[in-house]
């Protein structure tokens, strides 16, 4: 998804002070040889966040950006430039015939007015139907529900990276259910296994203010005590535990809260049977009883 923004170059006046910290950098008006491209923040998308982030970039001889600093703008909106322009490259500025380092500012403007169709939204159109179609079927036992809910995850690649991660984390999770239901009758857990280290994978480095957080590491416990992995289930129940415990605190998740204690209540459960089989019946029969009062 790329947004449309305004671009412009900005020369940058250096104070004697200044170039004495940078004697090697020399003003440079250009753009880069390709204008990055700049997803839109997701959070800051739904916020209605917008706004101008000024950048300055120190570049090399050669045109290769070295460093990028944020001067101003909306914070949310920072990073998604920091990190374009990160990438940039430049004509190299001559002075006097040889290449030398330069420092210039740029602006990105962060238009929600300007964006295109949002890709995400025309995705997740498609996904919904698919998803829910999965569901229903998995629960008519129906022959149809593994294509179906095979279809659903291969469609959660055309999302954005970031984007919709509880829904791609829910469907990963139907599926690797449904392997484990039809496993009695095939081979299936492994499959199932490499799913829930995708499932984990997807959600890596989102805080535990995210749902789909506790959706990859309560599937990826489902799969880890049928594989008889007791330390690896205990440990992904705990994150799950940790997350769902967070979302439970978090004033804004308060409309959903019953469905979180019910994820909590399960997994504590989980978590019980594990320790149970792992020879630890006094800490089974706390987390038995957690669960009970939730």
């Amino acid at each position: 998804m790329k947004p449309l923004f305004v671009l412009r170059i900005l020369a940058l006046t250096l104070s004697p002070v200044a170039l004495a910290q940078a004697p090697l950098a020399s003003p440079l008006q250009d753009e880069p040889l390709a204008v990055p491209a700049i997803p839109y923040p997701s959070e800051a998308k739904a916020a209605r966040i917008q706004g101008t982030v000024h950048l300055q970039i120190n570049v090399d001889s050669a045109g290769h950006v070295t460093e990028v600093k944020a001067l101003d703008g909306p914070i949310p909106l920072r990073q998604a430039a920091l990190d374009a322009y990160t990438r940039a490259t430049y004509r190299p500025l001559l002075k006097d015939g040889h290449p030398t380092p330069a420092l210039i500012t740029t602006a990105v403007n962060f238009t929600l007015n300007e964006l295109p169709p949002d890709t995400d939204l025309l995705v997740d159109r498609q996904f919904q139907p698919l998803h829910a179609r999965c569901q229903q079927l998995s629960l008519d036992h129906s022959p149809d529900a593994l294509s179906t809910c095979r279809k659903a995850v291969d469609m959660t690649h055309r999302f954005t990276p970031v984007a919709e991660l509880e829904t791609r984390a829910t469907a990963y999770n139907d599926l690797v259910l449904l392997l484990i239901a039809s496993g009695k009758t095939s081979p299936t857990l492994p499959e199932a296994a490499l799913l829930a280290d995708q499932t984990v994978g997807l959600v890596s480095g989102s805080g535990p203010h995210n749902p789909a957080v506790a959706i990859a590491h309560i599937t990826r416990a489902e799969v880890r005590s049928l594989q008889g992995d007791l330390a690896g289930t205990k440990a992904d129940c705990l994150l799950a535990e940790e997350s769902l415990t967070t979302l439970l605190h978090d004033e804004a998740e308060v409309e959903r809260a019953a469905n979180y204690r019910d994820q909590l209540r399960e997994t504590l459960l989980l978590h019980a049977v594990v320790l149970e089989r792992d020879h630890h019946p006094i800490e089974a029969r706390k987390l038995r009883s957690r669960a009970k009062y939730i």
